[in-house]
This record gives C-alpha cells, sequence and structure tokens, in this order.
C-alpha cells in the first residue's frame, strides 16, 4: 500500500475517533434527565429543571424512584431560610416590649415596667388592691418565718411594771381633750413599800388615792398629744414615788385623810336577826329532768367517747 493511502486512512480514522468522542458527550448530555441516580450534589434550580424534563419526556411512564426523591431533598438545605443564632434574653431589658408577641403597639419602646402588679389610675379601688395584695404576699412568704423567732410569752410581773396606763378616744376631733387625755393607775401593793412609806405614799397622794381599793389613779390633759400627756403622768408618779420613799420627813404627826373614799350614801345592810332559813323555798326534786340527763349521759358514752380521741 502506497504511503499516501495509509495516511488518509489514519486521518479517517483519527477524525472518526474525535466524532465518537464528541457524540457520546453530548448523548450524556441529552440523557442526564433520566438519570436521577448523578443529579444528587447539582444545584437546586438544575435539578429541579431536570425533574420537569423528566416528567415531560416520560409523560405517563413517568414514576418517580428513590434516587430522584434523594435528590430532591438534597436541595430543601440550600432553600431554607438560614435560623437566626439563638439569642438568650434572660435579664435583658425591654425584655417584655421587644420580643414578647402580646405587647400592644401602644406599649412597645416604652421603660420596662418594676413590678408585675397592675396599676390602675384612677379610684380607691386600685389601692385597696394593692394593700390586699401586699398583705397577701406578707403572709405567703414573710410570717411563716417568723415562725424561727418564736419563744414562749412570760408576761414581765406586775412588780416589774405597776403602772398602767389608759388611752381614750371619741373619734371626733383629734383636738378635744376626750382624745388627749391619758389616765394612770398603779396598785399599791404592786410598789412593794413598808409601813411608813405606805403611810407617806397614801398621804402625799390625797384624794388621788382610793382606801378602798388601794389604787392610785389620776387622768392629764394639759398637753396637746397623749404621748405627752402619758408621759407627764409617769414623771408626776415617779416624783410621788421617790418623795414617799424619802423618810427624813416621814409626816408621822399628819393623818391619812380617807374623807373622800367614803360612799355619799351609805349601802344598806340586811339585818342577821331577820334572815330566817326555815322559810326558804325547799328545792323540789324533778325527776323527768334528771331522767333527760341520765339518758344524755349514757348516749354520750355509748356513741360519743369513742369518736374522742
Amino acid at each position: 500500500m502506497p504511503t499516501t493511502t495509509k495516511c488518509v486512512i489514519r486521518s479517517i480514522r483519527s477524525v472518526r475517533e474525535l466524532g465518537v468522542r464528541y457524540n457520546s458527550t453530548q448523548s450524556s448530555e441529552n440523557t442526564l434527565h433520566l438519570n436521577p441516580h448523578v443529579w444528587e450534589g447539582l444545584p437546586a434550580d438544575r435539578i429541579f429543571e431536570l425533574h420537569n424534563l423528566r416528567k415531560d419526556s416520560l409523560k405517563q411512564n413517568y414514576n418517580p424512584n428513590d434516587d430522584e426523591r434523594r435528590a430532591i431533598l438534597s436541595t430543601f438545605t440550600s432553600l431554607t431560610k438560614k435560623k437566626a443564632p439563638l439569642d438568650y434574653v434572660y435579664e435583658i431589658d425591654n425584655f417584655k416590649e421587644r420580643y414578647m408577641n402580646n405587647t400592644p403597639v401602644k406599649l412597645r419602646g416604652l421603660p420596662p415596667k418594676k413590678s408585675n402588679v397592675e396599676v390602675v389610675a384612677s379610684g380607691q379601688t386600685p389601692h385597696d388592691l394593692r394593700r390586699r395584695q401586699e398583705l397577701n404576699r406578707v403572709s405567703a412568704f414573710e410570717m411563716p418565718l417568723l415562725a424561727k423567732l418564736r419563744q414562749p410569752y412570760v408576761p414581765e410581773s406586775d412588780e416589774e411594771t405597776p403602772i398602767e396606763l389608759t388611752y381614750y378616744t371619741d373619734f371626733s376631733n383629734e383636738a378635744n381633750s376626750s382624745n388627749r387625755r391619758v389616765t394612770l393607775s398603779v396598785a399599791l401593793k404592786h410598789l412593794q413599800l413598808n409601813e411608813n412609806q405606805t403611810r407617806k405614799f397614801m398621804i402625799l397622794a390625797g384624794n388621788k388615792f382610793n382606801h378602798n381599793t388601794k389604787v392610785l389613779k389620776f387622768t392629764i390633759d394639759e398637753y396637746p398629744e397623749p404621748t405627752q400627756n402619758a408621759r407627764a403622768a409617769a414623771e408626776k408618779f415617779a416624783k410621788l414615788l421617790n418623795a414617799s420613799k424619802d423618810l427624813s420627813d416621814d409626816f408621822s404627826d399628819i393623818p391619812v385623810d380617807t374623807r373622800h373614799t367614803k360612799p355619799w350614801k351609805p349601802s344598806v345592810q340586811f339585818p342577821k336577826e331577820w334572815r330566817r332559813p326555815q322559810d326558804a323555798p325547799v328545792v323540789q326534786n324533778n325527776i323527768m329532768k334528771k331522767l333527760v340527763e341520765h339518758v344524755k349521759q349514757k348516749k354520750d358514752e355509748q356513741y360519743v367517747s369513742k369518736f374522742s380521741p
């Protein structure tokens, strides 16, 4: 075979090979929509384009397979909106106005509330309601804590606190003398005085001391406030007590005046000679009453006693 013929044959073969390669690449692109197993990893718009081409080409013979479903599902992550990073809003300022969806429009942007108590702008009712709510909080959270501080009650003896102060009020004007007066009363037996001191105390007390009840009692309303009158009464009693304990002059030559304690009209005493106990009515035996009481007692013993602790 001549050399020229060999060269022509080689060139034809090379052209034929190049043609075959070109046709195979073009055919793979044309049949890509029929091979869903190679879709995965392609862009989402390209996958949906191939999916529509596959349905159009197969028409009634179209039947989705797992490879196609898997390729379509792989596009969800790229199509969905990126999730915002989690924000921690604990103790953040204006949390309700900035993050809560149920905040009214007129309340958004306002400074944060410092209390969870609803505030009503008018009327006396909200004030009473807040007062009751505060009492409920105290009784629920603070009063149980007082149990740790409880101690047995030991009242002070009358010798340690002999003074008794009485305050008065008539629910009228505060400047009324009835609202500011204070009465001081002291029993003589609680002062622990000896015989001479007791005698001098009764002489100095004068008509303020009741010899029947052995109680000193006087009232002061000189000052506008009850606390001032109570202080004045306590100071006056202290001066009287100190003077009674000073026996440099025991007033032994002065008698004790008891005329002011005698009643204006003496009580009538029934003469003992007129008493006749033999004429007193005789107590009759009420048999029915005794029988009823006896039945009640038996019933209690039979039914009630077994339920008692």
